[in-house]
C-alpha cells in the first residue's frame, strides 16, 4: 500500500486508490515467419492472445482496488519466434508501461523492455496460473514475474519504495523456479548477458541501487508531477534526480535497471531539457550519455 502522504496526495488529485489492484494492458501475439507448421492450428496463438489479455487484466494481484481510469496501462507483444516441437514454444515479448502526470494529459513511460529469452509450452487447454511461491508452469511464472515487476515499477514512481512489495514478489517466482528451470537463459544468474530477469529483480533490490529508487521516486513525484505548476523548478530537481542516477550507475555499472531506464525515459528527457539553459543541456547529456554511450547522437540536440 502506497504511504500516507501519497494517498493525500492522490485524494487530492482524484488518483487515489481504493485498496486492489488491477490492469489494463493490451496484448497482442503474433508470429515470425511460418511457425504453425507442426501445431497446424490458426487458432492457437489467437487463444493464447486471449488467455494472456484475461490472464492479466481479470486476475487480483493484490488486495488494493484501482478505479478504471487508475489502472496500470501498457502494452505486452509476443513474438513467436520458433516451434522447438508441436506446443512448445519460443518467443520474444517487449513489455512497456506508463503512468499518468499529475495536472497534465501527458502519461510518462516507466518501463520499455524486450526480453528474448520467453520459452514456453501451450497447447489451448492449460489455464495460466497466478504465481508466487508455486511453479505451475513457465509461461504463468514469467507473466506474474512482469506483473509483480511493473507494480513494483509503478508504486516505486508515487512513493518512496512503494514498490517494495511487489519486487519481493516478483523475487519469490525466481526462488521457487524448479531445478531444470533455473538454467533457462530467461532466469539464470550467471554467464552470459546480465539482461535477463533475475538480474532485473536483481537490480531493483540491490542495496547499490536504493539511490536510485529514491532518485526514480523524485524524477516523478517531485519533478514531472510538479512540471506543470513549477517548470524550472521542477526541472532543477530532475536534474539532481538524473545526477543521483548517474552515479548510481558509476557505484553498480551497466545494469539492466539502468539501462531500462535510459530506453523508456531517452525522449521524455531530450523534450524536457531542450528547454533548459546551457549548463543543464551539458549535464543532462553527460549523464544520459554515461548511462548508455549508444544513445549518443540522441542527445547531441542538447548543447
Amino acid at each position: 500500500m502506497k504511504n500516507i502522504f501519497l494517498i493525500s496526495f492522490l485524494l487530492g488529485t482524484g488518483f487515489f486508490r481504493l485498496f486492489a489492484q488491477e490492469l489494463n494492458i493490451k496484448v497482442s501475439v503474433v508470429t515470425q515467419g511460418s511457425i504453425n507448421s507442426l501445431t497446424n492450428d490458426a487458432t492457437l496463438f489467437k487463444d493464447l492472445e486471449k488467455n494472456i489479455s484475461e490472464f492479466l487484466n481479470t486476475t487480483k494481484w493484490t488486495d488494493d482496488e484501482y478505479q478504471l481510469h487508475e489502472k496500470i496501462r501498457g502494452s505486452i507483444q509476443l513474438t513467436i519466434t520458433e516451434e522447438v516441437q508441436a506446443n512448445v514454444f519460443k518467443a520474444e515479448l517487449v513489455l512497456q508501461t506508463e503512468r499518468p502526470v499529475y495536472n497534465s494529459i501527458y502519461s510518462s513511460p516507466l518501463i520499455n523492455l524486450i526480453d528474448k529469452n520467453v520459452s514456453f509450452t501451450f497447447n489451448g487447454l492449460q489455464p495460466l496460473l497466478k504465481t508466487t511461491n508455486t511453479f505451475y508452469d513457465n509461461l504463468s511464472s514469467i507473466l506474474s514475474f512482469y506483473v509483480y515487476y511493473m507494480m513494483g515499477i509503478d508504486y516505486d514512481s508515487f512513493s518512496l519504495n512503494g514498490g517494495e512489495p511487489h519486487f519481493l514478489k516478483a523475487q519469490e517466482i525466481i526462488t521457487s523456479l524448479p531445478s531444470n528451470y533455473v538454467r533457462d537463459d530467461g532466469w539464470k544468474n550467471d554467464g552470459g548477458s546480465r539482461r535477463n530477469r533475475y538480474w532485473l529483480i536483481e537490480n531493483i533490490l540491490n542495496p547499490r541501487m536504493r539511490q536510485f529508487r529514491q532518485a526514480f521516486y523524485e524524477y516523478h513525484r517531485l519533478s514531472l508531477d510538479k512540471m506543470y505548476d513549477e517548470s524550472d523548478k521542477s526541472r532543477a530537481v530532475m536534474l539532481s534526480a538524473l545526477t543521483s542516477i548517474g552515479q548510481a550507475n558509476l557505484e553498480y555499472p551497466n545494469t539492466y535497471l539502468i539501462q531500462m531506464f535510459g530506453d523508456a525515459k531517452k525522449d521524455e528527457v531530450v523534450e524536457i531539457f531542450k528547454l533548459g539553459d546551457k549548463g543543464q543541456k551539458i549535464k543532462v547529456k553527460g549523464i544520459m550519455v554515461g548511462m548508455d554511450a549508444s544513445k549518443t547522437e540522441k542527445y547531441s540536440v542538447l548543447n
